[in-house]
């Protein structure tokens, strides 16, 4: 089985992606940003838009019926990488107890300037 996830962005068109594919019982949900519902940034440092970030990755999870304690993999991209403790700290939050593989990787800017930080997510279901 194969089924796409949608978030209505613009993006997903223009690049050919969806906001993540469901394979079998793995969720494959793509680099998320702190994109608001009109495209704009709504977080102005590290440390909210990460949360932002796990927050609408929460909800892409529960909308393909996976939990966040189903994640297995979480990359995180970072352009500052001088505020990683920020980044580590809310991811921490969320992960504390899950403890998904985890890469942090420091990137160039992204296309929207203000985007700070992008997070992926591989999650496995269990039945």
């Amino acid at each position: 089985m194969r089924e796409r996830y949608s978030s209505g962005s613009s993006w997903e068109e223009v690049f050919g992606f969806s906001r993540a594919v469901q394979v079998d019982d793995t969720l494959y949900i793509s680099k998320t940003g702190a994109l608001g519902p009109d495209g704009i940034i709504v977080a102005s440092n590290v440390a909210e838009q990460t949360r932002v970030i796990l927050e609408k990755i929460s909800r892409i999870l529960q909308d393909a019926g996976f939990a966040l304690t189903d994640v297995v993999q979480s990359r995180m991209y970072l352009t500052q990488l001088t505020e990683w403790r920020q980044a580590a700290e809310v991811h921490g939050a969320f992960f504390r107890d899950i403890r998904p593989a985890f890469t942090l990787l420091h990137v160039l800017p992204f296309a929207e300037p203000q985007m700070l930080v992008g997070i992926e997510v591989v999650a496995q279901r269990n039945r």
